[in-house]
């Protein structure tokens, strides 16, 4: 299974994500879900640590063409940006859209970490022009996955 890759390539820095996830008071598993997801935990990126062709950096896909990547491809210092861009985009999803169950905020919050927050706006299409057309399905699949096995 490719999720079980994905873990194996992730345990090295296992602990920077649950410490990203508690700082930011988001679920680990949610964050392994992202970095599988994007980078199948690491095993898609490049010997610079890029991918995306080349605007991704990181296990967690920072994109610097919006935001200034930081520390090392698995660092604390990366995954706790990614998190903390994952986190700002469940909260502004939340604002957006206010009447949606905790649920639709969520998973409009994970989309939008692939695609903003704009693009965001019906919670029948939330993932309706992500990669894929999936991602927040996706990565909450995963996420699953991730939580039985210790994130």
């Amino acid at each position: 299974m490719a999720y079980e890759r994905d873990r194996k390539a992730m345990e090295s820095y296992k602990d920077n994500i649950i410490t990203a996830a508690r700082t930011q008071g988001v679920d680990a598993s949610l964050v392994a879900g992202i970095i599988s997801r994007e980078s199948n935990g690491g095993l898609a990126l490049d010997s610079k640590g890029f991918g995306d062709k080349g605007n991704g950096f990181g296990v967690i896909q920072v994109d610097k063409r919006h935001h200034n990547p930081v520390g090392g491809p698995t660092s604390q210092e990366h995954i706790n940006q990614g998190t903390s861009i994952l986190k700002q985009s469940i909260d502004d999803v939340a604002k957006k859209h206010p009447t949606w169950t905790d649920d639709q905020k969520l998973r409009g919050g994970v989309a939008a970490y692939n695609f903003g927050v704009s693009n965001v706006r019906t919670p029948d299409g939330i993932d309706r022009g992500t990669t894929g057309n999936n991602y927040s399905s996706d990565v909450l699949k995963r996420a699953e996955y991730f939580k039985k096995h210790g994130y």
